[in-house]
């Protein structure tokens, strides 16, 4: 496993942690968190199957998100798409967090499951997840549609690739510490079956 915690400038402490399908020393599950004048880039990409080929998917897409970083979510997802025509193509979420409204603007293709957890244990709902639409980025789009939701102060977003059990969300706890959610997460739900990826985001505020 590897795990790489940072905290920006920009409203987001977040960690990563991840892992590679056993016997591989390469994973597919990559992961963008890049700052931008009008708030915050998140993206958690998996390329399709695993290995070399599925690695190199998934660096293009984080290399065109990094460098369209700061346009709207759908022509994030557009510009990979366009790019990744000559790959086995990815699935991924691209989420954008914007700390002057308390939101967050989110588009998932295929099945990288990303989930809001409410730090204030009274709001309804405490958990929302990400709505997904089938698909393979680099061969065929659905509609684009992007979800605008909500954020506050202490609220955790966390993204998981196919490779952690579906049920990760279960384990989310807004008072930990990124790192440590990341590190319980992989430590009890990787299948061990697929590289996987676990990110944990917390929403820091405007101040």
């Amino acid at each position: 496993m590897n795990a790489i915690a940072s905290q920006t400038s920009s409203a987001i402490e977040w960690s990563v942690a991840s892992r590679a399908l056993p016997g591989l020393s390469v994973s597919g599950d990559l992961h963008v968190v890049a700052p931008w004048s009008g708030g915050v880039l998140l993206a958690v990409v998996d390329g399709l199957g695993h290995g070399d080929e599925a690695t190199a998917a998934a660096r293009i897409a984080i290399a065109v998100l990094e460098q369209h970083v700061g346009e709207p979510v759908a022509s994030l997802v557009q510009h990979c798409h366009r790019s990744l025509q000559r790959t086995r193509g990815v699935v991924m979420t691209v989420v954008t967090v914007n700390p002057r409204e308390n939101t967050l603007t989110a588009l998932g293709i295929g099945n990288v499951e990303t989930v809001v957890q409410r730090a204030n244990r009274q709001a309804q709902p405490a958990r929302e997840s990400v709505l997904l639409r089938g698909g393979v980025v680099g061969y065929h789009l659905p509609a684009l549609q992007a979800s605008v939701l909500p954020i506050a102060r202490g609220d955790v977003v966390v993204f998981g690739t196919d490779g952690v059990r579906e049920d990760f969300s279960d384990l989310i706890d807004p008072v930990e510490s990124p790192r440590s959610l990341v590190d319980r997460i992989m430590a009890q739900k990787f299948r061990g079956t697929d590289d996987g990826l676990v990110l944990a985001c917390k929403y820091l505020g405007n101040a």
